[in-house]
Formats: structure tokens, sequence, C-alpha cells
């Protein structure tokens, strides 16, 4: 007589059946996920790529819109006085490049004499476009080698109207390193390790620097002649050559690449982003593979808990959650503390980087975050009253040179009181070394006339006093201006005229 089977010998057998199912139906569910997990890559891959590429190459784009429309109001603010001479061209061009960050700035007359801030040179045989009649299309994009290795752009445009020294003005430009350029849209990438590129459309590139494994010397187009099929290659070139975005899949030295590139808009470049060994596929795959790996070991471990006994599995399941849940909540406290920590921090180099370490006053990155801010309101017509103070702190580098530089950061924080008393509801920045500007807003803004008068009258005394004397002109914000600069030149072209006052009044004037 056949034996029946044990009560333990069912459970075995039950436990076995359920890990065998589970098992199965773990394979099946992991063969879909996995494929589904592979789909989803490339189109992460797609999206990552597409936004990486197209978005910078809109950045390159507005930043080259930028620099022409800087240009184009550095030739609106051009006055006669500026024309009078080369040094006065010069400080104009120094102003340019100060007040939009321009590098490089530079004017040309009739016959390619080109006049920059600091040289002046002759510029028919280092720019093509000086010679060529590029200029009589409009704005000039021009990218050359000019010092050494070092790529450069030129960013032109047609002058007319103004001359120098019986001279007709041609043009202006200005230089920008694009290798920089590259460098900082990079910059955030490196983690992904995701190379960026800028090349022409016939595949050369434009800068000296490596595309992934592609170096810098070879013609993009030409290194992927022989890694694809005639077909692919010949896609591909046709994409660049008119502008349109795209990708593909490569495999370049035995690893897996995939490339997305986007053209620069009103130029002939194209923006290449390139990520290496499939990376977010594999990271992807990594995670995926890691649950399936837990999900495995889970199975195994209900099964031989189901061969002991169905309650421990229930004890221990649950004093696994509560130690994960205790786990998380402490992870979630640390991570709370760092956040906290780091905002903290940031708030203090914010802090600093907002104060002028001398005087304590505003600094002139603060005042340019402000400027940008008002132009912006300038835009909308949200700004009416509202005045700016130039302010020149006369004879600091005499004392300097003469008493030595405590004693001129004394005159300084000294000039710099008397600013902050006089203007004690507007807010003061340092941009400079003996610069000062005060947006005059308020209560200020209503006494501007009286509170100007008094600032004067007490620097015609410290003059009698020997103490410190501050050259300052004012402006208001008319309706018809633009931007914040506009008030700003006004202002600090009757700083001068009161400059020159106060020298027929006998103040220290000798820098």
């Amino acid at each position: 007589m056949q034996k029946k089977p044990t009560f333990l010998t069912q459970i075995i057998i039950g436990a076995l059946l359920v890990t065998i199912v589970i098992g199965a139906t773990s394979l099946w569910v992991t063969s879909g996920a996995r494929s589904a997990a592979n789909k989803a890559a490339n189109k992460v891959t797609e999206f990552y790529l597409r936004e990486f590429a197209g978005r910078r190459s809109q950045m390159v784009s507005a930043a080259i819109d930028e620099e022409f429309e800087h240009m184009r109001r550095a030739l609106q603010l051009v006055e006669p006085a500026d024309l009078a001479s080369q040094d006065a061209l010069r400080a104009f061009i120094g102003k340019v490049e100060t007040a939009y960050g321009t590098n490089q700035f530079a004017i040309v007359d009739e016959d390619d004499v080109v006049y920059a801030r600091y040289a002046t040179y002759s510029g028919g045989s280092r720019y093509d476009f000086l010679s060529n009649g590029a200029l009589d299309g409009g704005d000039v994009i021009s990218a050359t080698n000019l010092y050494g290795a070092n790529k450069q752009v030129c960013l032109a445009i047609p002058v007319s109207g103004l001359t120098f020294l019986g001279k007709d003005l041609k043009a202006c430009f200005v230089q920008v390193d694009i290798e920089s350029v590259i460098r900082g849209l990079a910059l955030d990438a490196e983690e992904n390790k995701t190379s960026f590129g800028l090349y022409y459309r016939n595949g050369e590139n434009l800068t000296n620097l490596d595309f992934g494994p592609i170096g810098a010397s070879e013609n993009l187009l030409d290194a992927l002649r022989d890694v694809l099929d005639v077909s692919t290659w010949n896609d591909l070139s046709k994409s660049f050559y008119d502008g349109k975005q795209d990708g593909i899949e490569f495999s370049y030295g035995g690893v897996r690449q995939t490339l997305y590139f986007a053209p620069v808009p009103e130029t002939n470049w194209v923006l290449t982003a390139l990520v290496s060994d499939d990376l977010i596929q594999d990271q992807m795959r990594s995670v995926g593979d890691e649950m399936i790996m837990r999900s495995t070991i889970q199975i195994l471990v209900t099964g031989l808990a189901l061969l002991a006994y169905f309650g421990a599995i229930v004890i221990k399941t649950r004093k696994t959650s509560e130690a994960m849940l205790a786990i998380e909540r402490q992870n979630t406290k640390v991570a709370g503390e760092r956040a906290e920590k780091s905002e903290q921090a940031l708030s203090e180099v914010k802090q600093i980087a907002y104060t002028d370490a001398l005087t304590g006053v505003k600094s002139k990155f603060a005042y340019t975050e402000k400027e940008a801010e008002l132009d912006q309101a300038i835009r909308e017509g949200s700004v009416s009253d509202l005045a700016v103070v130039v302010c020149d702190v006369n004879g600091l580098k005499y004392v300097n040179d003469t008493y030595g530089h405590a004693a001129g950061d004394e005159y300084l924080c000294a000039a710099c009181k008397l600013i902050c008393e006089m203007y004690d509801h507007s807010p003061v920045y340092r941009i400079g070394g003996d610069e000062f500007v005060i947006l005059v807003q308020g209560d200020d803004y209503e006494r501007r006339e009286q509170i100007f008068a008094e600032f004067n009258k007490r620097v015609e005394e410290n003059i009698a006093q020997g103490r410190a004397v501050v050259s300052a002109g004012m402006a208001d914000f008319e309706p018809h201006d633009e931007q914040l600069y506009v008030v700003f030149h006004r202002a600090d072209q009757r700083m001068y005229e009161r400059k020159a006052r106060l020298k027929e009044l006998g103040a220290r004037v000798r820098d």
C-alpha cells in the first residue's frame, strides 16, 4: 500500500511548485522588462542628446546675437568728443568693453586701420572680411586663427556716417574665443561624459578641441566615412550640409557612440553632442539588472522560507520593513540637514559676492544684476521715478602714491561714508577702484535736487578742510530711455563736468 505524502512533504512540494511558477513568471517578466528598458533607453538617449544639442546651439546663437546688439548699442552712444583723438576713442572703447563685458572690441577706418583699446594696427592682412567685400552684405561672422593655435571668431558690423581723424569709419568688430564657448557649454555635462563640438557644415572642426575619440584636426564627416555604410553616410552628410537636426548611432574604435547634431541659427556651423558606450542605456540596464537580481533573491528566499515556516517570513518581513523605514528616515534627516547647510553656505557666498569688501556697500556684481533687472523693467514700462548718480573719488591715486595704499583705503572709505550719509535711502554700489553709483529712488528721488546740492556743498567744504573730495553727476530716467546705461552715461558725462569745476575750486584731482 502506497504511503500518503506527509504534511511536511506536501509543504515542500507546494513550496517547490510555487517557486517554479514564480521563477517562470519572473523570467517572462524579466525578458519583457529588459526589452522595454532597451526601448526606453533609446528614447531617453535621443531625447537627452536632442535637448543638449538643440538648446546649446540656441545658446551659441543667442551669444552671437547679444554681441551684435552690444556693438549696435555702442555705436549709438558715440559722441563727437569720443572721436576727437586716439586717446578719446580708446577711452570710449574701454567703456564699451567694461559696460558690456565685451572682449577685444575694435573700430576700423576706411584704410583698414584697426583701433583697439590698447593698440592701433593694420587689419587688412589679418581679417579677410575687411578686404573681401563681406561687409557689403551686412553683419559678418568670420572664424580665423589669430594667436597661435587659439581660434577666434570675429563678429563685425558695417559703420556709416562716422569719421575719425579725417577718415570714414568702415566697421567695428569683437573677437570671441570660440573654444572657451565650447568648454563652457560642456562644463555641466562632464559628469555624464558628454562631448561637444562645433563644426562647419562640411565637417571641418571650428575649434582645436577633440570631439570624443575624433581628433581636433580630423574632419568629422571624413572620420565617419569608414565606420558607416554608404547610404547612412550620405544621409548624414546631407543633413550636415542642409543644417538639419539629426542623430546617428555608430561604433568607433570598438566603442558604441551616439551622435546628435543641430545647426546654430544664422551661421554655417553645426553644434554636435556625443555620448560614448551607450552611457544612458548602460545605466538603465544596470538599474534593471539590479532590480531583477533582487527579485530573484526574493523568490528564492520566499521558496526556502515556505519549507520552514510561513510565519517566520511574515515576522522577518515586518522587521526588515521597519529597519528599512528607520534607515530611510535617517537618510531623509541627513539629506535635509545637508541641504540646509548647503543653502546656508550658498547664501553666505552670495552675500560676499554682493558686498564690496573694503567699503561695505554693494559690489559691481550686484550692480550688474540690478542693471539687468531694471533694463527688463524698462522694457516692460514699469520704471518711472528713478535717477542715477555717478561718483568719482578725486585724488585717490595721489594719496596711494604719496602716503601708501593704507591711507588710500581710508580716504576711499571716507568718501564712501560721505556718499552713504547723503543717500541713506538709496542703494550705493562700488563699480570700480574709485567709482560709485547710486540708484536714487523713493524719498531720495523726491528730494534728489536738494540732496545733490547739499552733497556738492559738503564736497566743496571738504576741499578747504583737506577731506575726501568726490565729483558727482546726476541724471533722471526719461520715458524715451531704452536701458539704464543711457541714464548712466548722461550722469557720467555730468560727473566729468563737475570734476573740471572742482579743479577750478582748488580740489586735489591728480589721477
